[in-house]
């Protein structure tokens, strides 16, 4: 059975693998890059690929019903209550005018849409997304629509490999660790407010190592910013996210409960 998630975890950080402006930035050249600062960016690689697994052990059929394709679906009294949190294009009017902003909208349409296509909402996300990567013209994105090879569970890691290099190729490799970071607040915000749900399906062993790879994440961010300034905004989003330590589903709910209006505060912070 296909394991697809609820707010698509695999395929949400699949699209954190956004880069952009093809020339390359003087800060961002390998021959200007330590060994210290591409060690930090290997470790972050195998933390992203490591959460990205956790993630996708989870299995949906546990609180939704499940087709054999492996479709999911809401029962009809599910869908009777719409969510109401999800971003906007219209919420966001005005709020997209820098690079950085529209990678970071790129990745939250991407998931939000995934959650309103089970509430059978109206489509108001694919326009907007398809004028984004328009102006982006990122090649690692270009590469994952165009590209005979799709992502999947098993190659989900050789292929983030591949896109990664080419977004470094290209001088955008931050782009990767924003848009990456954009995928985990949006994906905590979500499972904060549907915890009924989301966490009816997690073990405590999902608990401890999701929050365990997000705490090394932002090490691994808080390190790196020491290389580049521009990853500190990042930093300053993520760490309310660095109170989840849980090592089990009671304790995890108990830390969503408690950081709930910081992890709402980070993901309004994205657009500020």
């Amino acid at each position: 059975m296909k394991k697809t998630l609820f707010f698509l975890a695999a395929a949400t950080l699949v699209l954190a693998a956004c880069g952009g402006n093809k020339q390359k930035a003087a800060d961002e050249t390998a021959s200007d890059e330590s060994f210290e600062e591409q060690q930090i960016k290997a470790g972050m690689n195998v933390q992203l690929d490591s959460l990205t697994e956790c993630l996708l052990r989870l299995n949906p059929s546990k609180f939704y019903s499940v087709t054999p394709d492996g479709t999911i679906k809401l029962t009809e009294e599910e869908k009777k209550v719409a969510p109401d949190y999800l971003f906007t294009p219209e919420a966001l009017d005005g709020k997209l005018e820098t690079l950085s902003a529209k990678y970071r909208a790129l990745v939250v349409f991407y998931i939000d849409q995934k959650v309103a296509e089970q509430y059978d909402m109206k489509d108001v996300y694919s326009a907007p997304m398809k004028k984004l990567a328009s102006e982006i013209n990122d090649p690692a994105l270009k590469e994952l629509q165009d590209g005979e090879e799709k992502y999947g569970e098993e190659n989900f890691s050789a292929l983030n490999k591949k896109l990664y290099a080419i977004e470094e190729e290209n001088g955008r490799a931050n782009h990767f660790w924003e848009a990456s970071a954009t995928a985990i607040v949006e994906q905590t915000y979500l499972i904060s407010v549907n915890q009924e749900k989301m966490l009816a399906q997690f073990t405590d062993k999902d608990a401890e190592d999701i929050t365990y790879r997000i705490a090394l994440l932002i090490d691994a961010f808080e390190e790196l910013s020491e290389y580049n300034p521009n990853l500190l905004n990042l930093l300053t989003v993520l760490q309310p996210l660095g109170k989840l330590n849980a090592i089990s589903v009671d304790q995890l709910r108990q830390q969503l409960n408690e950081s709930k209006e910081d992890i709402a505060n980070s993901r309004a912070s994205l657009f500020m």
